[in-house]
């Protein structure tokens, strides 16, 4: 098959609305089958190629719009003209191409221009940066999580207490400011306020479900767990305090943590009562509270395409013979799998499982809500890989620094660790993100 080159519009904004859930999978149009019939039917809607001079070039228009890898090229090629849109909008009603969750994340990094601080979306599959895209993200606040779009981003307010802000560049939602977060920052840290809200995560886009989804911070020095849900107006502690989290995920409708000794909990937020605190809500532990002899103080919880439940072990290694935590670099992964037995109806998890390989898998973790696509859908997507931004964060930043110089692509077969894109030391962090797309139907 040949390649087709097209020029692209001036219109650089990427078109809002989230992926339609429970689609199916990423299927590629067969330029044959469309060049032979004069329509086709998608579910219920009949497209149909036989009005006048639109007959004589669907093929190539689909050959040219399959070429495209990033959902913001279509978007780019739909701002063309209205004869354009109306192309694109065929080919993905046909296709079902951008009808599914499985987008490829894109790196959100700042810019290299000093003289313009902003922050770009550089794509991995392409291996270009898309300057000409302006972010409305804060460019000198740390992001503290990436999930369905959003962004959290945390300010300081009184001694120990922060704010925590969610703000969606791809779409025109207002931000949404989060009531005060008791984080307990340390009076002699209090230039390093970020360092203590790591991780935020969403359990679905409040765009689409502005009156029913939950916040889930992880907050403090040793990452305690805290939650609010929509429309409430304070923040609900977890139980016990003092309880180290690495990770959280929302799995199968419920909360999910990691425990800093690698132990696996559920959180009931959903029916969890923040008006009393006399009784606040525990995490019911699945596992032992030690379930590894050697475990890492830093891991994921990720959900793969086919619903299993993974557990990333990241390791480091000094950098260059340094002792200091400050030059660290990864070393690899370790992969396992948590079986859950549901004969008891209790949710409790039988066993893990060490995975050697994660077959066509390919894992996006860092900050954002650690993510997992199908590598043989995008082109230039290495399958059996781990894609890693650098997260990591110091309980003690004023000795150890704060660089971003740790990110890679491991490869579960070999071991080896490639490349993905180099930011340079001394600049704010890169963060995974999946910008939302509707396909433009």
């Amino acid at each position: 098959m040949r390649e087709v080159e097209v020029g692209y519009g001036s219109n650089e904004s990427i078109g809002g609305g989230a992926t339609r859930p429970g689609a199916a999978p990423l299927r590629r149009c067969s330029i044959s089958k469309v060049a032979e019939s004069s329509s086709i039917s998608w579910r219920t809607t009949a497209v149909s190629f036989s009005n006048g001079e639109w007959a004589s070039y669907p093929a190539l228009v689909f050959l040219i719009l399959d070429k495209l890898l990033e959902p913001i090229d279509h978007v780019r090629f739909a701002a063309v003209c209205k004869k354009w849109r109306s192309m694109s909008k065929l080919y993905n009603q046909a296709t079902q191409r951008w009808h599914n969750k499985q987008l490829l994340p894109m790196l959100l990094i700042p810019n290299q221009d000093k003289d313009n601080d902003r922050r770009v979306l550089y794509s991995i599959s392409e291996g270009r940066i898309y300057n000409n895209i302006q972010l409305q993200v804060p460019f000198k606040r740390r992001c503290s999580g990436s999930c369905h779009g959003w962004f959290a981003t945390v300010d300081p307010t009184d001694q120990g207490v922060v704010t925590v802000t969610l703000r969606n560049p791809f779409t025109n939602a207002n931000p949404i400011y989060l009531p005060p977060l008791n984080a307990h920052v340390s009076v002699y840290e209090l230039s390093y306020f970020e360092h203590y809200v790591p991780k935020v995560i969403l359990s679905t886009d409040p765009t689409l479900n502005p009156e029913n989804y939950v916040v889930v911070a992880l907050y403090h020095c040793w990452f305690e767990l805290a939650f609010i849900k929509a429309g409430q107006n304070s923040w609900t502690y977890v139980n016990p305090a003092g309880t180290s989290y690495g990770d959280v995920i929302f799995y199968k409708s419920q909360l999910y943590a990691v425990t800093s000794f690698g132990a696996i909990g559920t959180l009931d937020v959903y029916g969890s009562d923040s008006n009393n605190p006399s009784q606040p809500p525990s995490i019911k532990l699945l596992t032992p509270r030690k379930p590894f002899r050697s475990y890492c103080l830093h891991a994921y919880l990720v959900e793969t395409t086919k619903g299993d439940l993974l557990h990333i072990l990241r390791y480091y290694v000094p950098k260059d013979g340094a002792f200091r935590f400050c030059n660290r670099q990864t070393l690899g992964f370790a992969v396992y799998k948590w079986v859950l037995n549901d004969e008891d109806g209790g949710g409790s998890i039988a066993h893990k499982v060490e995975v050697k390989s994660i077959g066509d898998e390919a894992l996006f973790v860092g900050d954002n809500h650690s993510i997992s696509v199908l590598a043989s859908n995008f082109p230039g997507c290495q399958p059996n890989s781990i894609y890693y931004a650098d997260d990591f964060l110091s309980t003690s930043p004023l000795a150890d620094g704060d660089e971003a110089n740790d990110m890679g692509i491991f490869n579960l077969e070999d071991g080896t660790i490639t490349q993905h894109y180099s930011v340079k030391t001394n600049t704010q962090r890169a963060i995974w993100v999946v910008p939302p797309f509707n396909g433009l139907c």
